[in-house]
């Protein structure tokens, strides 16, 4: 933490979603709670923290793509922090994190998004993909020319779809498979991405710290400013429907001609991944961000506004997911309850 802003020496953080790079903290000091979530809930802080012998100093919010998972951010006595990846499916994003003190966004182009009424720009972080500490891929024999590895649906990755099809008329030993990336990547000389909603993914850093040449669609989100087209990864022009295959088959049929370039941007690739893009540099920058900011100020402001809060993002956004969800769901009542109270009965803190 930094010497200017007084924060306890070993604090506790709860982190409840998806665990991304959590698992790291423990090694900066942190003491740390993890809660991860599966499955599409909405709970209160409270029960969240009943099985805790006190609140946590800090509450991390992951995305966990499912709806809202927490309905009282705006009353939690603890530092809040909401988590964004996959912003560029749940629009909700930039909404919801008005109630946090503090937000992690994956995806920098959506940084602007994120600024509002009640979270200006200087609280919200880019934190990019990366891979977990403990991946190192064993190097074996490359025995495709072409791997894709994920989900490929006409209808929830249509534009994915489409390229893989146009692609596998011209090249008949394309392969497509589901499966742990770390034992399929090393297998191919060249590993495909494909980017449906022009999202920076996860896949571009597991590819390249497989130590495997990665050919993946020129976007935005900062891609240019972390890795360089011809240093560590390869680039192609991916159309607006994925159908038009032209560019990235011409790439490809580039990069499998030349063994030496695959073997340089594979090598490349990988130390750029492992010196830069491991979850433990995803959680120093978080912990050296957080140390930044005064706690006690920010969660004394934000429960100073927590009516305006609740009122104008909270019971808009909760109104609209019960009156979205069929009658009976599970969620419905949790939140049209939500919605129309203020949840504003804090208790006190355990040192006052």
């Amino acid at each position: 933490m930094t010497n200017n802003v007084r924060h306890p020496p070993s604090p506790t953080l709860l982190w409840y979603g998806a665990s991304f790079f959590s698992k790291a903290l423990s090694d900066l000091g942190w003491n740390t709670t993890i809660k991860r979530r599966y499955q599409p809930a909405a709970v209160t802080w409270r029960e969240l923290f009943a099985d805790l012998p006190t609140p946590p100093d800090v509450l991390v919010v992951a995305d966990y793509s499912g709806p809202p998972p927490l309905l009282d951010p705006h009353t939690c006595p603890s530092l809040t922090v909401f988590y964004s990846v996959d912003s560029h499916i749940h629009s909700w994003h930039p909404l919801y994190a008005q109630a946090f003190d503090l937000c992690l966004v994956s995806l920098r182009d959506h940084l602007p998004r994120f600024s509002g009424s009640y979270l200006d720009s200087g609280r919200v972080l880019w934190s990019p993909p990366f891979v977990q500490d403990t991946l190192h891929p064993a190097p074996k024999e490359q025995i495709w020319d072409a791997l894709f590895v994920g989900k490929v649906d006409a209808d929830l990755t249509p534009r994915r779809h489409s390229a893989l099809q146009a692609l596998k008329q011209e090249l008949p030993n394309l392969e497509v498979h589901r499966g742990s990336f770390p034992e399929l990547f090393p297998q191919a000389k060249v590993v495909l991405n494909f980017c449906d909603l022009d999202d920076l993914n996860f896949r571009v850093f597991e590819a390249l710290a497989c130590g495997t040449a990665l050919l993946t669609p020129r976007i935005g989100h900062g891609q240019d400013d972390l890795f360089h087209h011809g240093e560590n990864l390869w680039l192609y022009d991916q159309s607006a429907d994925g159908g038009d295959v032209t560019d990235l088959l011409h790439q490809l049929r580039r990069l499998l001609a030349d063994d030496a370039l695959r073997t340089r941007l594979a090598r490349k690739g990988q130390a750029t991944v492992y010196a830069d893009h491991r979850a433990s540099h995803r959680a120093a920058a978080f912990t050296k961000w957080l140390g930044a900011h005064d706690w006690s100020t920010l969660i004394a402001r934000r429960q100073r506004i927590a009516t305006d809060v609740h009122r104008d993002i909270l019971r808009p956004l909760f109104l609209h997911l019960s009156e979205s969800l069929p009658e009976g769901h599970d969620l419905r009542a949790r939140y049209y309850q939500a919605s129309a109270r203020h949840l504003l009965n804090i208790p006190e803190s355990p040192d006052t």
